[in-house]
């Protein structure tokens, strides 16, 4: 029984509308990384504007995966492109499926605290990144207070803190 129809395709996306009139979207590449980098008490992240809520946001580096790539080879890549940063090394929190009701996106969640240089960032032509610093508990109390939404960081955070490196 088919219960969704596709509206538009794009570069492997596929946006469907349901029965009930919700919409959703497939994607042919799904997975994405981010990485928590805690170094001194601080945490690195991100800031960026994000046109679907017009406004910036502060978030974990990271982004999709080229085509066949493993996900601590993209996690490596995209902390690098984003902050300048590379790492000796990551240890994996998990999967976390962003928004289960909107997309089948997948994203591989890590953590470092073993931070080999910082350099320049390698931002693509369309990105415009700030790299921020911000300590463990101001980043915590940011969340709290509703000043930092992304849910992709709490709960990579809310993992850190169960696995005993926060």
């Amino acid at each position: 029984m088919n219960f969704r129809k596709a509206l538009l395709e794009h570069r492997g996306s596929t946006v469907f509308e349901t029965k009930s009139g919700s919409l959703f979207i497939e994607e042919s590449e799904v997975a994405s990384v981010a990485v928590v980098v805690l170094h001194e008490g601080n945490l690195t992240l991100v800031r960026q504007y994000r046109h679907q809520m017009d406004q910036q946001t502060i978030e974990l580096p990271g982004g999709g995966l080229e085509h066949g790539e493993q996900p601590e080879n993209g996690a490596k890549r995209e902390l690098d492109e984003e902050t300048g940063i590379t790492v000796d090394r990551l240890t994996y929190l998990g999967p976390y499926h962003p928004q289960p009701y909107f997309t089948n996106r997948l994203s591989h969640l890590f953590f470092t605290n073993s931070i080999k240089s910082s350099g320049n960032q390698k931002l693509n032509d369309d990105e415009e990144i700030e790299v921020i610093q911000m300590p463990l508990n101001d980043v915590l109390k940011s969340i709290q207070d509703g000043k930092i939404q992304d849910g992709e960081l709490g709960y990579a955070l809310f993992l850190c803190q169960l696995n005993g490196y926060i």
